[in-house]
Parts: structure tokens; sequence; C-alpha cells
């Protein structure tokens, strides 16, 4: 399989430690896909302006500097390239308000950090199951 055939997944998250512990797990759990970083909201947007290929997947931490999680989903909701692209947002907030603001703005999915590596694999493997079966692995 061409890398250029693997599926692609964006993920917005400003905490260093989050953005490396996700990459293990996909590594791990999804290694076929390919993952494009970036440090908050408006760094996703301008990767993904630079990037010729199409996310499969765009993950999103709420609570990040320049431009959040909630202001990034509206963004790419507005913009017709990413209508139907699933975003879930991956985040350390558990407050009902915030899952019923990402769901009005579009999110596919609302998921709590887990505090384990072990879940955060589980998390990933089903992220692949649900939103990329059939690209990936």
């Amino acid at each position: 399989m061409d890398q250029h055939t693997y599926p692609c997944v964006f993920i917005a998250d400003d905490d260093e430690d989050d953005r490396y512990l996700l990459n293990l797990a996909f590594a791990r759990h999804s290694p076929q896909c390919r993952l494009v970083f970036a440090h908050d909201g408006l760094d996703l947007l301008d990767a993904l302006a630079r990037y010729e290929t199409s996310p499969e997947l765009i993950i999103l931490d709420m609570n990040m500097p320049r431009l959040n999680g909630f202001e990034a989903l509206q963004a790419l909701r507005q913009h017709s390239s990413y209508q139907r692209t699933p975003i879930v947002i991956l985040t350390t907030s558990a407050a009902e308000t915030d899952r019923q603001r990402a769901e009005q703005l579009g999110a596919n999915e609302f998921i709590t950090k887990p505090l384990k590596a072990e879940l955060l694999g589980q998390i990933v493997t089903r992220l692949r199951v649900e939103w990329l079966e059939g690209n990936c692995c």
C-alpha cells in the first residue's frame, strides 16, 4: 500500500504530552494512519491549507490558545471541503454544556480524554473502526 493511500488524520492539541500520547496510540493501534499535528486551531487551518491530502478524520482539543476547538470546529463546518469530514472532539472537559455546544457546531463525536494510555489506545482503535474503516489498516 502506497503511503499516499493511507488515511490522513489531522490532530489539533496544544498539550505536548497529549500529542505524544496520541502519536504513540496511533502508532500502536492504527499504524498505517498518517498523522498531522497542529498546536492550535489556527495551526490546524494553516496545515489543512498547505497539505495536498484531505483528512479522513480531524481530532480537536477544545481548550487551545489563539483559536480553540469550538472556533476551529465552526470554521471547518463553514468550509465546503470539510462539511462532511468526521470531526471528533477529544478533550479533558466532561461538561454537558461543552458536549451540547460541540454537537450544535457539527462535531461527530465528543470524547473525554482518559487518564491512562491504555484507554487512549482503545479510543484510537474505536475511531479507526468507526470513522476510517476501509481506509485504514
